[in-house]
């Protein structure tokens, strides 16, 4: 398929922009403005990149149109959208999902974008089976069936939906990174990166966010939409994890080295840890299950100890005659803005436990350990003894 007419954006094309759009950041005295035009001089190729998308009518694009809008500021010379692009793979949703595109970059009341992105799409597994070769025209860019690899500015990409990547490949000596979609990750998870493969990053999703399997799920999560903006430069590639609802990162940076295809090292795990006098939140309530004890605590975050919290392992410890405990039930939890940013995340975590899950008089004491993306265990919090039934 044709890729749609749009040029590629050279280094000196994009200086242009850069100096232009200089003058006036200038005029506004807007220093981190000044900083950003600096950096976007510098960078050689900027795509974005999304998944998830899930069109089937008008409606259904508005967290599509918010990320394409942040592309649109942020200036990308390409939009990568991984499957499932549509929720169907009906012909009337692609040429909604293209409806949704022009609003952003071709609608003439808002604007047309004179130098477009180029779109780069890539089938989902769900999509492929009812996809008719013809389905693509209203689409009008690059088209993979399940995958592939394409050029913006001079540096290679790959793209993949549904599966993951088992080494990156090299092309003139430069490490190709490797975007993909497997699953609806919160991009705040560093397992998105995976620390035994170089270059290989999870794309997240604009249709919500799925905790890991054995995690109690978390309401919120479903109104989240993530993806990446990736910067290319000389010797490396850039990965920002971005929030569209808020139009913000969710975390620091990814930084993946180009020019060596060596294996790339796992980061220093460190454990998180609560402050040092933190306490565990204990109340009894009542519930259509009968008693119920509520556990609460803060969460914990890297600008206050150092190292955030991907989740709470929080254990019920039964209280033997001599003293011993033994754990009886264990649960696993997030915060409720886990897949936010660090400043949204102050909501405090919960964590239930009904009387009835529990012997009748037995002496039970409740523990949290904070847990890092990596598995890196800090120092519970652990609660006062409780007598079930009074």
């Amino acid at each position: 398929m044709a890729d749609g007419g749009c040029r590629p954006v050279s280094r000196a094309v994009r200086f242009i922009r850069a100096a232009a759009a200089l003058a006036a950041a200038l005029a506004a005295s807007g220093c981190a403005d000044f900083a950003e035009l600096v950096d976007d001089a510098r960078a050689v190729a900027r795509i974005g990149v999304i998944a998830h998308p899930e069109v089937e009518w008008p409606k259904s694009t508005e967290r599509l149109q918010k990320a394409l809008a942040y592309f649109r500021r942020r200036r990308v010379d390409a939009v990568v959208i991984l499957g499932e692009l549509t929720k169907d793979g009906y012909m009337n949703q692609y040429r909604v999902l293209a409806q949704a595109w022009d609003k952003v970059f071709r609608d003439p009341v808002k604007g047309v974008d004179p130098h477009p992105p180029r779109r780069i799409c890539v089938l989902g597994g769900r999509e492929r089976g009812n996809f008719v070769e013809s389905y693509g025209d209203a689409l009008e860019g690059t088209l993979f069936a399940d995958g592939g690899e394409f050029d913006v500015g001079g540096f290679r990409f790959r793209a993949f939906c549904g599966r993951r990547p088992s080494s990156p490949p090299e092309a003139d000596g430069r490490v190709v990174p490797v975007f993909f979609s497997d699953g609806k990750p919160a991009l705040t998870d560093e397992l998105c990166f995976y620390p035994r493969v170089s270059a290989a990053v999870r794309a997240g999703s604009l249709s919500g966010v799925a905790p890991r399997q054995g995690y109690e799920p978390v309401q919120s999560a479903g109104s989240a939409s993530q993806g990446l903006v990736v910067t290319a430069y000389g010797d490396e590639a850039v990965v920002e994890r971005i929030d569209f609802v808020h139009a913000e990162r969710v975390a620091p940076d990814w930084r993946i080295p180009l020019r060596r295809a060596d294996v790339r090292k796992a980061p220093p795990d460190a454990a998180p840890q609560f402050w040092a006098d933190t306490r565990l939140k204990l109340t009894r309530g009542q519930s259509g299950q009968g008693p119920v004890y509520k556990l609460e605590w803060p969460p914990v975050l890297a600008k206050y100890t150092g190292v955030r919290a991907g989740s709470y392992e929080v254990e019920a410890l039964l209280v033997r005659e001599d003293g011993r405990t033994a754990a009886i039930k264990r649960a696993y939890v997030l915060s409720p803005s886990f897949h936010l940013s660090e400043e949204r995340d102050t909501a405090p975590v919960f964590c239930n436990f009904y009387a009835s899950e529990f012997a009748e008089g037995s002496r039970v004491r409740f523990a949290v350990t904070p847990v890092s993306a990596l598995g890196a265990r800090g120092r519970p919090l652990v609660s006062e003894d409780v007598v079930i039934g009074r």
